[in-house]
């Protein structure tokens, strides 16, 4: 297997904090990292907060709701109903792109069974909004955290710099074995 250098630099932007901006978030970024407790609960404060803000004008508040559901996931609240509200809820492909990717991203860090799924159908749904650099960025990454065994119970979550380190010893051992990741992609070769 090629080492995959990705370089990952998690700034505010990158993180889960970055929902809580008006503009669109980046569908490349990671948002799944584990939070503090007082990060979770000072995001989960001022998520809502944000949501009241934007009902009150009427603008969008999807992401709001996204963050939410990453700080329930944080504090270890079952979030698959609000997830699948989510789901029903999502108004355009970038909505529902952002929303697999994001609990893929949650589902991954636990190393939970379903991230693989999530990681994909977010993948494909956002393929045609990512710029060339970020598509190849998204696909290294999922092709790379395709080596990690996931089971139905969580772990403790790790971030991604620990997951891609874990993932490219995984995938080094096992050298010359087919990559399970199996999105078909879409690039500038075919």
């Amino acid at each position: 297997m090629p080492s995959y250098q990705l370089k990952q630099t998690v700034t505010d932007r990158e993180s889960a904090a970055g929902l809580l901006r008006g503009q669109r978030p980046l569908l490349s970024a990671w948002y799944g990292n584990p939070l503090s407790r007082y990060s979770e609960a000072n995001l989960l404060v001022a998520a809502q907060c944000e949501l009241q803000a934007r009902l009150r004008v009427a603008a969008p508040c999807f992401q709001c709701h996204v963050l939410q559901l990453v700080c329930n996931f944080q504090g270890h609240v079952d979030v698959r109903l609000k997830y699948e509200k989510l789901q029903a809820a999502a108004r355009d492909t970038f909505e529902r792109a952002l929303l697999e990717l994001v609990y893929g991203q949650l589902l991954m860090s636990c190393k939970q069974a379903g991230a693989l799924r999530h990681l994909a159908d977010g993948f494909a749904l956002a393929a045609h909004d990512l710029a060339s650099a970020d598509y190849f960025q998204l696909l290294r990454r999922h092709e790379l955290l395709a080596y990690l065994p996931l089971s139905d119970a969580p772990s403790l979550p790790q971030n991604l710099g620990s997951l891609l380190a874990e993932a490219a010893v995984i995938g080094q051992l096992q050298a010359g074995e087919v990559i399970p990741y199996q999105q078909t992609h879409m690039d500038t070769v075919g």
